[in-house]
């Protein structure tokens, strides 16, 4: 999926080496930087600078004491708990009209990030370890959403999948559940993810953080939309909490965002991909792409892997 090879310069980078798989496919061009695999951004987003020189940037950013912070790993539902923080703290039930992007670390960089004005609700797929260091330093409200495994590894194939060129994931979905499970796929896999998360917060103890888990999300929307409430310290009401959670309903979401969301900061779909945000948001539906045998072997793989780790997920609809 992604090939990296040493900066000279910095022999902790690694810069995208080998346009081509073995299969002769088209690989994603990544850089490797503190341990992490991550996208080498398009020109308009360098501005000249090096990959890692913008992402260093973002640990030296400024942020204001009552910013919120949403973590989590790629395809774990970070748009949909986006919106929701939104109107928690505007107390309306306007969706907005930009995308999450337009508030991610990874795409503002510094300069980007400082600019944002007020009220500011940011989100990220990378570690602790890379945010501003103001996060810790200031108590920044962090909040953690996690998605079972099976179908985090489904909806991360069909988002590269349908990506536009250079970024878009050209082999099949048994090739997919390998790179899921290596290093190698942007933002590094998700078991190291989790337990990066956990090491790290861990060191932070007095950071405010709330774990969240995307099925808790479905299965109960009312209930997980007063928890964020609470964790902010929000006077939200039974009946707003409730408006909240049907207005950020997935079938509402994924309207919105056919019609009237903008301000991607770059091309992100590929022409005729049909490629969204939002795809199917249930809970299972790893069960119509792994087959037995694929499902036996990943959870041999993710339970060796995150053996006492302490998550707990749910894979089927109760």
């Amino acid at each position: 999926m992604s090939s990296c090879q040493s900066d000279e310069r910095d022999p902790k980078v690694k810069e995208f080496q080998d346009p081509r798989t073995s299969k002769g496919l088209q690989r994603i061009p990544c850089f490797q930087h503190d341990g992490l695999c991550l996208f080498v951004p398009p020109p308009e987003m360098l501005k000249g600078a090096r990959p890692v020189d913008r992402v260093n940037s973002i640990k030296e950013a400024e942020l204001k004491d009552d910013d919120i912070v949403i973590c989590a790993y790629p395809k774990c539902g970070t748009h949909w708990l986006w919106e929701v923080i939104e109107m928690l703290t505007s107390g309306t039930l306007q969706h907005q009209k930009a995308v999450k992007e337009t508030r991610m670390f990874e795409f503002l960089y510094k300069e980007g990030i400082e600019a944002v004005p007020p009220r500011r609700v940011f989100n990220t797929h990378l570690p602790l370890r890379m945010l501003p260091k103001q996060v810790v330093e200031k108590k920044i409200k962090c909040i953690q959403i996690m998605r079972n495994p099976k179908d985090t590894c489904v909806s991360y194939f069909n988002h590269c999948r349908d990506m536009a060129e250079p970024y878009n994931y050209q082999g099949d979905f048994v090739e997919f559940i390998e790179v899921f499970m290596s290093e190698n796929v942007p933002f590094g896999s998700y078991s190291t993810y989790l337990q990066s998360w956990k090491a790290e917060v861990a060191a932070a103890p007095e950071l405010p953080t709330l774990d969240m888990y995307y099925e808790d999300m479905k299965l109960d929307p009312v209930k997980a939309v007063k928890k964020v409430a609470r964790f902010l310290g929000l006077a939200s009401s039974d009946k707003f909490c409730e408006d909240v959670a049907d207005a950020c309903s997935f079938k509402k979401m994924k309207k919105v965002d056919q019609e009237m969301k903008s301000g991607l900061p770059i091309k992100i779909w590929a022409d005729g991909s049909g490629g969204t945000f939002y795809r199917k948001g249930e809970i299972g539906d790893w069960k119509n792409w792994f087959t037995v045998a694929q499902s036996e072997r990943f959870d041999i793989i993710w339970n060796k892997k995150m053996k006492d780790s302490g998550f707990e997920f749910t894979y089927s609809p109760v």
